[in-house]
């Protein structure tokens, strides 16, 4: 399958965070300055999967990634540490070999030197704390059968990727196409945002997140007047997300968000990557 420079600049949007980025749902990213302030690490995510041997059916336990993240007395974020617990059963073993984190990081051994192979329940040590940004923990291994796993855990701040700003008399109108890493799933969103001017308002339509790959148009849209259309005459912002679809060959990944102005006219802003 052909591969266009569209698509690799969205693989690499999805595997790369910005070092300032806000992590969603974990406070605000700082920088290292603030890491004197008096700081606690909290749980974050966990993720267990359970594995079968090649036959489908004989249990060879059960494998665990986690996530912890650094945050100080004030509630910001200034850092994550992953770590992996395995729990191996009927005298199968699980080496962990490395781990990475999807913020251009390179690869780490789990043990200096590498790891044995572990066939009774076993814990390794955090690794060492993650600063630029945040992004999914991902720790990979081998199974005493030559099979072999991987587990993600976290995710990443949403990242922009294409935007269109429009200023009015009302205030300024953007739309933000923007991307992250939930766990090992990649994710798209179109976000709506109004900064009002003047005493003036917008009554936002909908919001639109979609793809046109090899001429296959697909997308999720968000109405915005349900139980009606609401005049926003403070800052406002609105979301839609999904899956990302797999990059292909020509290919279009947009935002988009529709609203009214004061003078009845319909407005409709699109940010989008070509190719």
């Amino acid at each position: 399958m052909r591969i266009t420079a569209t698509a690799r600049r969205v693989r690499r949007a999805l595997a790369t965070f910005a070092a300032t980025a806000a992590l969603v749902g974990a406070g605000t990213v700082v920088g290292a300055s603030s890491a004197s302030a008096a700081t606690t690490w909290q749980a974050m995510d966990k993720v267990c999967t359970s594995y079968t041997d090649l036959d489908g059916v004989t249990s060879m336990g059960q494998i665990c990634a986690e996530v912890q993240k650094r945050v100080t007395d004030t509630g910001s974020v200034t850092g994550w540490r992953g770590r992996v617990i395995l729990s191996p059963v009927g005298g199968y073993g699980m080496k962990p070999t490395t781990y990475h984190w999807y913020t251009g990081s390179p690869l780490a051994q789990v043990c200096t030197g590498g790891c044995g192979m572990k066939t009774t329940a076993w814990t390794s040590g955090w690794s060492s704390v993650q600063t630029l940004g945040s992004g999914p923990y991902k720790v990979q291994g081998e199974f005493s059968n030559g099979s072999s796993w991987d587990l993600h855990a976290s995710w990443g701040a949403w990242q922009t990727a294409a935007e269109k700003c429009a200023t009015y008399a009302v205030g300024k109108v953007c739309v933000r196409y923007q991307v992250r890493h939930y766990r090992e799933t990649p994710q798209e969103r179109s976000l709506l945002n109004y900064t009002p001017a003047g005493g003036g308002h917008i009554i936002p339509q909908s919001i639109k997140v979609g793809s046109v790959i090899d001429g296959v148009s697909t997308s999720k849209t968000l109405g915005l007047c349900d139980p009606s259309c609401t005049k926003r005459t403070k800052s406002y912002s609105a979301t839609v997300a999904r899956t990302t679809p797999n990059p292909a060959g020509t290919n279009e990944y947009y935002a988009s968000g529709t609203f009214k102005r004061p003078n009845g006219a319909t407005s409709t802003l699109k940010a989008a990557i070509t190719g």
